[in-house]
């Protein structure tokens, strides 16, 4: 039995099992919802699982009418006046006639403790008890036409660095799954917020595939995100959220509340990569153990820790789980390297490093200047050329250009410049730093060598590093040359010996004698000269 055989058997199977549904509260209990969202927020100023404790208590409190809510809150908040009432029943009106509808499941997935469903279990006592109600969201906001008898499919990948190559394991597997299944008749339960999300996002758009999606951040702040991943198609999508505005954004994680608002609404569940022991992977596994969904599991060629969460899977619930892999492909032919001499034009024994100023690229996690982000997120899926965005392929891209872009990133006020270093890539180590937050080097060795006495003439000049009081005696056309430096240690930025240069650069101007293009292998020289045309001479570091 092939692969593609296999998941669509699974899918078959799944369709109309076990998912959890949404019910859509009647108007007058979400009218009352939304005047008791707008209350906590002005008076008792409460958000987040702190209002997730309140909303199904109030659900489940047999409140018919205004009159039965007003005595309801006076009970919890005796010293509520009846012109803020009015002012939050004006804001639900408000919102109400914005299309919001209130949400809650068809089964006690925020089950209270012991037997009974959450919305009828009884009021009483004062304060809702925080053992009473697990924190996930028993009560959703949502804009569009949900249909509640839609199967549902999810996608589910632990978070993932932004420089993605589109050739990653977990990403042609992805690919494999989407090319595989017949998915007519069936929707996504999808997301915002993360690569994985936005990816499966922007291509079921471009497919007509149906969708719900979940957001993790407010449902009246949400038009403007999707809009980026799916462009005119998020007009009418229907979109869920535990967070109607942003005075309801919880203090703990919002993607927590998201992974398992979408794992209780599909009917199966497509798992790429997820680490053990993190919120996804118990999210999962609370799911399955309550109330288990057939899953599609991808099982790496080698396992480790970004995978682990998969063999967890796996093991724990094996009725339920349905491992694949991709098809092994056969070996490509050998591509010869072509002439030493044509791919290595200038020997790095011959540069004077010192008469040159070099601009170091590095990879674009993101879409390109000017790229919208749906059409770098189809690039990506569909693994088009230079969709990598990485070191090298931006510095194809300034050659396509045809010019380095000044931006205005870590410059004071809004001259934009090109950042140059006196460090040649000899000295790539004194530049060099891992950064943890972005999941990569600061500088690589990739980049654009011109004669410093060249640049000067076109403006460039050594930065200022200073304090505010340096910056305050600089004349104000000079300004764009200082960056905010102390002495010595981390807030330090003087090793780096940059030189500011204001605008862009045009490269057609710049003579093969005047600077040179280093890379850091023969191959990427290669690959250099398949996608421009260089006039430049090319140097790999590593030859």
């Amino acid at each position: 039995m092939n692969v593609e055989y296999r998941l669509n058997s699974v899918l078959t199977s799944a369709v109309g099992s076990h998912a959890a549904r949404l019910v859509r509260l009647d108007d007058m209990s979400a009218h009352c919802v939304l005047i008791l969202s707008a209350f906590l927020k002005r008076a008792g100023r409460i958000g987040g699982s702190e209002l997730h404790r309140w909303l199904p208590r109030l659900v489940g409190s047999g409140v018919q009418t205004e009159g039965d809510l007003q005595s309801w809150v006076r009970q919890f908040f005796p010293g509520a006046g009846l012109r803020l009432f009015g002012a939050c029943r004006k804001r639900a009106d408000k919102v109400t006639g914005a299309g919001v509808k209130v949400f809650g499941w068809n089964e006690p997935c925020g089950s209270p403790v012991g037997k009974g469903d959450l919305f009828s279990t009884p009021l009483s006592g004062r304060i809702p008890s925080r053992s009473m109600v697990r924190p996930c969201p028993a009560v959703l906001f949502g804009k569009g036409p949900i249909d509640p008898d839609l199967p549902l499919f999810a996608v589910f990948n632990s978070r993932k660095p932004r420089l993605v190559p589109p050739d990653s394991e977990w990403l042609q597997a992805l690919r494999f799954v989407f090319r595989s299944l017949d998915l007519r008749g069936i929707g996504l339960a999808g997301s915002a917020g993360t690569l994985t999300h936005d990816l499966v996002g922007a291509h079921a758009s471009r497919s007509g595939l149906p969708q719900v999606v979940v957001v993790p951040f407010p449902l009246l702040e949400s038009c403007s995100e999707l809009s980026k991943i799916h462009g005119e198609a998020v007009n009418g999508m229907p979109v869920l959220s535990c967070m109607l505005d942003s005075s309801c954004t919880p203090k703990n994680k919002p993607q927590v509340c998201r992974d398992w608002i979408i794992g209780m609404l599909a009917s199966f569940h497509l798992v790429l990569e997820i680490r053990s022991g993190g919120n996804l992977s118990a999210a999962l596994e609370e799911i399955q153990a309550k109330s288990p969904r057939h899953q599609i599991i991808y099982e790496p060629e080698d396992l480790g820790p970004l995978s682990a969460g998969n063999i967890g899977l796996l093991e724990k619930f094996p009725e339920f789980a349905h491992r694949f892999r991709l098809p092994k492909l056969p070996d490509l032919p050998f591509k010869g390297r072509r002439n030493a001499e044509k791919i290595h034009p200038l020997g790095c024994c011959d540069i004077v490093w010192d008469d040159y100023l070099y601009h170091y690229t590095r990879g674009c996690a993101g879409p390109w200047p000017g790229e919208a982000y749906r059409q770098y997120l189809l690039n990506l899926f569909d693994a088009r050329p230079l969709s990598a965005h990485s070191a090298l392929e931006t510095l194809i891209r300034i050659f396509q250009e045809g010019f380095i872009r000044a931006g205005s990133r870590m410059v004071r006020g809004d001259k934009a410049v090109i950042s140059w270093s006196s460090h040649s890539p000899k000295e790539l180590f004194v530049l060099r730093k891992w950064n943890r937050a972005l999941i990569r080097w600061t500088v690589e060795p990739y980049g654009i060598a011109i004669r410093r006495d060249i640049l000067r003439s076109l403006g460039a000049k050594p930065a200022v590093y200073g304090t505010d009081r340096v910056y305050s005696r600089l004349a104000e056309s000079e300004r764009y040359r200082f960056q905010l430096s102390g002495a010595s240690g981390a807030g330090s930025w003087r090793h780096e010996r940059e030189w500011r240069m204001p605008g862009n650069l045009t490269l057609s101007g710049i003579k093969s004698d005047c600077g040179f293009v280093f890379v850091r292998t023969v191959e990427e020289i290669e690959t250099l000269r398949d996608n421009v045309d260089l006039k430049l001479p090319i140097v790999a570091l590593d030859a």
